[in-house]
């Protein structure tokens, strides 16, 4: 049988295709205006239903409308279900998918509801579960079998049952240990312990710094034995502060750092000391560190002992602690109430301590004392 095309004058046949191409503006118009409506509709469909169903304000709806696109209700419908059956209220679940969007589009019945079940028989049931997921989402993104499993384990095998890793995940921040999550958990708290390292101040690395353990292996081996060499005792509870403080800092930004204290006259051997004692002072920012050094020295004429003695007063707040109180007791000294050795202490008192014995306790000599810190503390 001969092809019909080939009974089509080649001329007429090109200028067919070129007119459905798009050189005839009716087609032109009509069919990129229908994906148009399409694609509209779709978005009106989705801010409708997260305004409507979920209480999302018109903004927020508008936000998430560009990453999700509901072209039905059942999928989303279902997932609203499975979080209200395990306990989850409307402004609970508005807040959970108002941050993760992507979630409304997940399979409720092998994807969440696996991660849901096996959470729950890990101890993480009733308002638990609900406190957990709503402070982070981001759980349900993660993979049951490669992720989830087999940190839950571990961390169970860790704290000897459930309680430690619901405490530990109730905690703020404390499910960042799931990020980036690696097979290197297990043989970094091994390396840990078989450095002396107790269980309990490893533990402690998982409640100030989670994600610490699931570096690479290789790379967290090279910073324990860094932390050893700063001369830290892997059996002290600083050792932890130590690792977690070299983990968390490129070498640059330490070195800079370290500029700081050098620039206000401080050797490498009492910068050195003054990091044994109190590691987390490295921490502070740059600016947080050069204000602290040049208020205590240039201001008040403490010595690097002075400093090192107290080194906790480095990152005390300066604006509600340090300046008031440092012009209640350079009053106190000038009236010879006190003597200079006292102001460390003083800092370090928590504030009705320091009221009790710093100002209540001098009235009945300086009658303004109290007037005078309420002033000092409303100008900051």
């Amino acid at each position: 049988m001969t092809n019909f095309l080939f009974k089509v004058p080649p001329r007429l046949f090109a200028q067919d295709l070129q007119k459905f191409a798009g050189n005839d503006t009716t087609i032109s118009r009509k069919f990129p205006s229908s994906l148009s409506e399409i694609s509209q509709s779709t978005n009106n469909r989705t801010v409708d239903y997260l305004v409507h169903t979920l209480g999302f304000s018109k903004d927020s709806a508008l936000a998430a409308a560009k990453r999700i696109h509901l072209k039905t209700t059942a999928n989303p419908d279902s997932v609203i279900a499975l979080f209200k059956a395990y306990g989850f209220t409307l402004s609970d679940t508005a807040s959970i998918f108002c941050r993760n969007p992507n979630l409304l589009l997940a399979d409720p019945d092998t994807t969440l509801k696996p991660k849901f079940e096996f959470l729950s028989r890990n101890g993480f049931t009733g308002h638990v579960l609900v406190d957990v997921i709503s402070r982070d989402p981001s759980i349900l993104r993660r993979s049951l079998k490669k992720q989830i499993v087999p940190c839950i384990d571990i961390l169970r095998n860790f704290f000897g049952s459930t309680d430690g890793v619901v405490s530990l995940f109730s905690a703020r921040r404390g499910t960042w240990v799931l990020r980036n999550f690696s097979e290197s958990v297990a043989p970094n708290i091994e390396l840990l312990r078989a450095n002396g390292v107790p269980d309990s101040n490893i533990a402690k690395i998982f409640w100030v710094r989670p994600r610490t353990l699931a570096r690479d292996a290789e790379e967290f081996s090279d910073i324990v034995e860094k932390t050893k060499e700063a001369g830290f005792n892997p059996s002290s509870p600083m050792f932890t502060y130590g690792l977690c403080t070299f983990l968390g800092m490129k070498k640059d930004k330490w070195l800079s750092k370290q500029h700081i204290f050098t620039s206000f006259g401080w050797s490498e051997e009492q910068f050195q000391s003054l990091f044994l004692k109190q590691p987390t002072i490295m921490n502070s920012s740059e600016e947080q560190i050069k204000r602290a050094l040049d208020f205590l020295m240039n201001k008040l004429d403490w010595t690097h002992e002075e400093i090192s003695k107290y080194p906790n007063v480095l990152y005390l707040s300066f604006e509600k602690r340090v300046v008031p109180r440092s012009s209640i007791l350079q009053h106190l000294i000038s009236k010879g109430f006190i003597k200079k050795t006292n102001f460390g202490r003083a800092f370090m008192l928590s504030e009705d301590k320091f009221l009790v014995k710093f100002v209540m306790q001098y009235l009945s000599e300086d009658p303004h004392l109290l007037e005078m810190y309420q002033k000092e503390m409303a100008v900051l």
